[in-house]
């Protein structure tokens, strides 16, 4: 894909300059200086069906005062552009430094933020579950990921109705910024989708703490029940999605975003790990 005769076709920007970033697990990723701007050209498989719903989600966000690095519109009004057999975004460039494991209190803030302005009504948590169905070949990777996995699904259908809102699906702490005015932003909108806001939460303290909890509970304070009832669940829900998707990645040696196999099997054994496996 020529990343130039993609923003001049498309976006009528003739860049002085293309940088590839690195980091995506499912991505590839630009940063574009052009007419006194800096802006990030993303590409993703044609068959992601969460990029364009999840670039959607960026815009209505960013509309609502939270910074989530929106996209820019192409010459047709379009978000998404198919291009060689993948979608193709611009998105402003979120300038700032990545928060840190450290920064609990930050992210579990505007997570909170983020699911208050994005509730949607209560879906059904089985329906929800079958994002996993891709990754459901692999299961057998490892004797003990099949029955892990199906344990952490059954615990999280049996906890019935929860509260719902579009997710970010993926907020490790490296996709939050402090930008230079201080204000925290999140980027990397590619998992986004609507669920359990357990999900998320449960995501925020596996990658960085259980400190994220009661930042988030100052934002959303009805949900303290939900979370003291759910969150042990979740959590192995998102273990249990960890398992299924790095052993999805193994079985087909995707290497994306990683600096070799070995990345791939430090992810699945920190996933047997936190099962005790």
């Amino acid at each position: 894909m020529d990343i130039t005769e993609v923003l001049r076709e498309h976006w009528n920007l003739k860049p002085d300059a293309v940088e590839p970033l690195t980091g995506g697990m499912n991505s590839a990723a630009y940063l574009v200086s052009g007419d006194g701007r800096r802006l990030v050209l993303k590409a993703v498989d044609a068959d992601d069906t969460a990029f364009e719903p999840g670039l959607a989600l960026a815009a209505r966000l960013d509309d609502a005062g939270l910074t989530t690095g929106r996209p820019t519109p192409n010459n047709h009004g379009r978000l998404v552009e198919r291009v060689d057999g993948r979608q193709v975004a611009l998105l402003e460039y979120v300038d700032g430094l990545e928060l840190v494991e450290t920064d609990q209190a930050e992210i579990g803030e505007f997570l909170g933020r983020v699911h208050a302005a994005a509730g949607v009504e209560s879906g059904d948590t089985a329906d929800w579950l079958h994002f996993m169905l891709p990754l459901e070949a692999s299961l057998d990777l490892e004797p003990w990921i099949r029955p892990a996995v199906e344990g952490a699904v059954t615990e999280a259908i049996a906890l019935g109705q929860l509260s719902w809102a579009w997710l970010h699906g993926d907020p490790a702490a490296e996709a939050f910024r402090r930008r230079p005015d201080g204000e925290v932003a999140l980027i990397d909108w590619g998992s986004a989708m609507q669920g359990p806001i357990l999900y998320d939460v449960a995501s925020a303290v596996m990658y960085t703490g259980d400190q994220v909890v009661p930042a988030y509970l100052r934002q959303r304070p009805e949900l303290s029940a939900e979370l003291d009832r759910g969150l042990g669940t979740f959590l192995r829900v998102r273990w249990a999605v960890q398992a299924a998707y790095f052993a999805w990645r193994i079985t087909n040696d995707v290497l994306t975003g990683i600096s070799g196999p070995a990345d791939n099997l430090k992810g699945l054994a920190d996933a047997r790990r936190s099962f005790g496996r």
